[in-house]
């Protein structure tokens, strides 16, 4: 009788940093060290459209405020097209909508929502800040089926993480204008 048995390793997760974010580099690097069986790592800026389908995720880690409109472009580019189905934004708040004084400051979509409108496919953001340990020790992922690396809310915190899934046009609309 022949058993199966779980393969020793399986890179189905990419992970990434912003480019010049010094934390979220540090911290991709720490967390690719924990599930190195699991996952690769590769800048940003190196990334290429058929680079990114060999990965069913993309993680990208780094600071809410460092994830600007130039770095949503170029993931746009690099992942639309791909076979990638999933991306996390491991970075504070990436799931929720900031307010910064004036109207035309103020994020209509968050980071996450706008991005799996842009893309149409999930993406999983944070609903409050996320700490370096969370990243960089792997508090905030798991593996799951023991081979697939995942985002995963920490012991006794079920508010970290929420999915986002491409909007309609009205539903999109419709947000937006409640968030000016």
């Amino acid at each position: 009788m022949e058993v199966n048995q779980m393969p020793k390793d399986t890179q189905h997760a990419l992970i990434t940093w912003i480019p010049q974010s010094t934390d979220g580099k540090r911290e991709a690097i720490n967390l690719n060290n924990l599930y190195r069986d699991y996952s690769v790592l590769i800048d940003l800026n190196k990334l290429t459209t058929s680079e990114v389908s060999k990965y069913m995720s993309l993680i990208v880690v780094g600071h809410h405020s460092e994830f600007l409109n130039e770095t949503l472009e170029n993931l746009v580019k690099v992942v639309q097209g791909s076979d990638c189905t999933w991306i996390v934004l491991a970075m504070c708040d990436s799931g929720t909508t900031k307010y910064y004084g004036t109207l035309e400051n103020n994020e209509l979509w968050s980071k996450a929502q706008k991005l799996s409108n842009r893309l149409k496919i999930k993406v999983s953001g944070t609903m409050r800040p996320l700490t370096f340990d969370e990243v960089g020790k792997g508090l905030a992922f798991a593996l799951t089926l023991t081979e697939i690396l995942i985002r995963s809310n920490p012991a006794m915190d079920s508010q970290l993480w929420k999915d986002f899934e491409p909007q309609n046009d009205v539903d999109e609309i419709i947000e937006g204008f409640k968030n000016i």
